[in-house]
């Protein structure tokens, strides 16, 4: 029986972009023979993406539209869709058409033999086109960064394009804060796993409204180095810790 894949479609203010994304989508995954889903997550988005989305999934059960009213942030998004996703296979895509689609089915078709497959910018196929001068160096300071933190040398760990077994995320769900708009750099820093593999590719032009990075990117992103390292520092000596709690005795 074929794996079902759940395309997990954060949103706010897509409203000019998520009907042609999701039938995009759609038009390369049938045409590869995949089984799927979209699950929208929208942050009750002012510009109507929501009803935008909802009007899409009376047309085709395969979108399942869901909004947010107390919560927001992409990462947050990410994992509320996740558990809401009845895939197999999880992959993460935005909705304005700067990540290219037509790699999702090279993305999980590597998720038979990985448990996380990233879309990298970074490779001999791949390019940051048009990519802002200073976002391309903080995406580059961030991979340095990553060669410190993760076991597995991952190219691009700033992608906003990956796939996960459902299974992987279930047994890290646990260890995951998600906050900000990286949530793939915070799973490479709780996954204990070397089956990861990259697919390159082109970073696009959004095709409709404006990008949602700002300064609190930054905050995020040194807020999740802290948390990592901190995790990683408290694993790696807990059982010492555990070994004084042990020997440890009081006399009378």
């Amino acid at each position: 029986m074929q794996n079902k894949t759940s395309i997990i479609l954060p949103t706010y203010n897509e409203a000019g972009n998520i009907k042609n994304c999701a039938e995009t989508i759609s038009k390369i995954l049938e045409k590869e023979s995949l089984e799927f889903e979209i699950v929208i997550v929208d942050d009750n988005s002012p510009d109507g993406t929501f009803e935008v989305a909802k009007v899409l999934a009376e047309y085709d059960k395969r979108i399942k539209p869901f909004v947010r009213t107390t919560e927001r942030g992409l990462s947050s998004a990410v994992t509320y869709g996740y558990e809401k996703a009845e895939g197999d296979n999880l992959v993460v895509v935005d909705a304005d058409f700067q990540h290219d689609y037509t790699k999702i089915p090279d993305v999980i078709r590597l998720l038979n033999e990985n448990d996380i497959v990233v879309a990298t910018r970074r490779s001999a196929d791949g390019g940051y086109g048009n990519f802002p001068i200073l976002r391309k160096l903080a995406s580059q300071f961030a991979t340095k960064i990553s060669e410190w933190l993760f076991p597995v040398p991952i190219s691009d760990p700033m992608s906003g394009f990956f796939g996960i077994r459902k299974s992987i995320y279930l047994e890290t769900k646990e260890k995951l804060h998600p906050r900000g708009y990286k949530i793939l750099f915070e799973i490479l820093g709780s996954v204990r796993t070397e089956k990861i593999a990259e697919v390159g590719y082109t970073f696009g032009l959004r095709t409709w409204g404006q990008s949602k990075l700002d300064s609190g990117v930054i905050f995020y992103f040194i807020w999740d180095l802290i948390s990592i390292k901190w995790n990683q520092w408290r694993s790696s000596h807990s059982f010492q810790f555990r070994s004084k709690r042990r020997n440890s005795h009081i006399h009378p």
